[in-house]
């Protein structure tokens, strides 16, 4: 059993018939749960809540096969309705904040987590449920705090230490995001990129970015410079984070994941999956392992065996973005575009500043003949092109509409940015 989920004991025996009757299929059914029969306990309960409807303690146990047997939905729906009137069970309100997280409502798992917590504040379940839910819901601030009060608590939790990780990680590239739109934040966020580079090996990459960050660096401001120290410092906790797991738990599915991240932005795809593959035996019904063998594939161009690890993120995690994001990219290279249009405006809606999904949001458009729309989300993704592809492309989609004039200063730019970015790829290859 896990730590936090206890079975709820029969208090109360008395001489009637039926009640006798209850308590034994009560006794029989907490016996069949002690041995891991947990469809015979079920129809036990259900069978005593036939003599005595709406019993709590009966109705507790009984979310709780739920729960144990992966009958997530079943599980909400009982220990929700013990919660609602007996808000002093703490093993219902565990089991509703769990069973919310599974089933993706994130929202509903919040305020019983939070509730047990006030009185049993070294739960480990309750915590991690309750940081699990925070970070469905993108916050991942107060994620990382809940994370954090239980490697307070338990040190060497591998679980809260790679939740840990995940959190600063996003917050660091949501705090790089940020300081790329406040004035004189361009220095700043080509430093970063320039460290990125470096960090993953990239040496020429990374050098000619510190040259772009430093021909920028007159217009920045001391709020930019501000954002950057912070987004830095997010990055080395991630970075500590991560290194801690690799520690305490170095044959641990999250470490296989982390490395596995790290083989990929080397760009080492062959031992990222490796490591993927790992992760994912050891946690085959874990989404994390799963959506980084898709993105691997994916970045390595084997579309048909992504999308089979993509689809079963989703499956198993439907609030996987990336997932979403990467199986429209896929729909849209296949021209299967009246797939990926929902799929890029659902993405969209989560991440509105993601240019490269409105390429293809732009993409998919065009291939379908809705020009005029192709044109408004290729004209918002064109401020990411650095090869000219998205330009042309937009130019084609001008003309189609009729706008001419705006066609050609488009193509115009195409063509420029497509000589620059083929002077770059000669004078990197001819400084190997």
């Amino acid at each position: 059993m896990r730590r936090g989920i206890l079975l709820y004991p029969i208090l109360v025996a008395t001489t009637v018939l039926s009640a006798d009757d209850y308590t034994a299929l009560f006794r029989e059914a907490a016996a069949d749960t002690q041995q891991g029969k947990y469809e015979e306990a079920v129809l036990k309960y259900k069978a005593a809540l036939a003599i005595r409807p709406g019993a709590a303690e009966a109705l507790n146990n009984l979310a709780l096969m739920y729960y144990e047997e992966k009958k997530y939905a079943d599980a909400l729906a009982t220990a929700e309705k013990i919660w609602a009137t007996h808000r002093e069970l703490k093993s219902a309100a565990l089991i509703t904040g769990m069973a919310a997280v599974q089933c993706n409502r994130p929202r509903e798992a919040i305020a019983p987590l939070k509730q047990l917590l006030q009185v049993d504040a070294t739960n480990r379940d309750a915590l991690l449920a309750l940081a699990s839910a925070q970070l469905a819901l993108g916050d991942f601030d107060e994620a990382a705090r809940t994370y954090e009060r239980e490697t307070g608590y338990s040190p060497d939790d591998s679980m809260a230490w790679y939740g840990r990780a995940i959190c600063y990680e996003n917050m660091a590239e949501r705090a790089s995001k940020e300081l790329a739109r406040v004035p004189g934040g361009a220095a700043f966020s080509k430093r970063l990129l320039a460290e990125y580079l470096q960090s993953t090996g990239d040496g020429k990459l990374a050098q000619e970015a510190f040259g772009e960050a430093e021909a920028l660096s007159s217009s920045s401001s001391s709020e930019a410079a501000g954002r950057y120290e912070r987004a830095r410092e997010l990055a080395e906790k991630s970075r500590r984070a991560f290194e801690k797991l690799t520690q305490i738990a170095p044959d641990s599915w999250q470490t296989a994941v982390f490395l596995g991240d790290v083989a990929r932005q080397h760009g080492d795809l062959t031992t990222a999956i490796v490591q993927y593959k790992k992760a994912a035996e050891q946690q085959p019904e874990n989404a994390a392992p799963l959506l980084g063998l898709g993105t691997a594939y994916w970045e390595m161009g084997d579309f048909d065996r992504a999308a089979t690890y993509l689809q079963r993120t989703l499956e198993l995690n439907p609030t996987a973005k990336q997932a979403v994001f990467e199986l429209a990219n896929i729909a849209v290279r296949g021209h299967r575009d009246k797939e990926a249009i929902p799929l890029l405006k659902d993405y969209l809606a989560a991440q509105p500043d993601a240019l490269a999904a409105r390429a293809d949001l732009g993409r998919a458009y065009a291939h379908l003949g809705l020009y005029k729309d192709a044109a408004a989300e290729l004209t918002k993704a064109a401020i990411s092109d650095e090869r000219g592809d998205i330009h042309y492309e937009l130019a084609m989609a001008l003309n189609k509409v009729g706008r001419t004039t705006e066609a050609e200063v488009a193509l115009e730019q195409s063509k420029a940015l497509r000589k620059a970015q083929l002077e770059r790829e000669r004078r990197l290859h001819s400084d190997q």
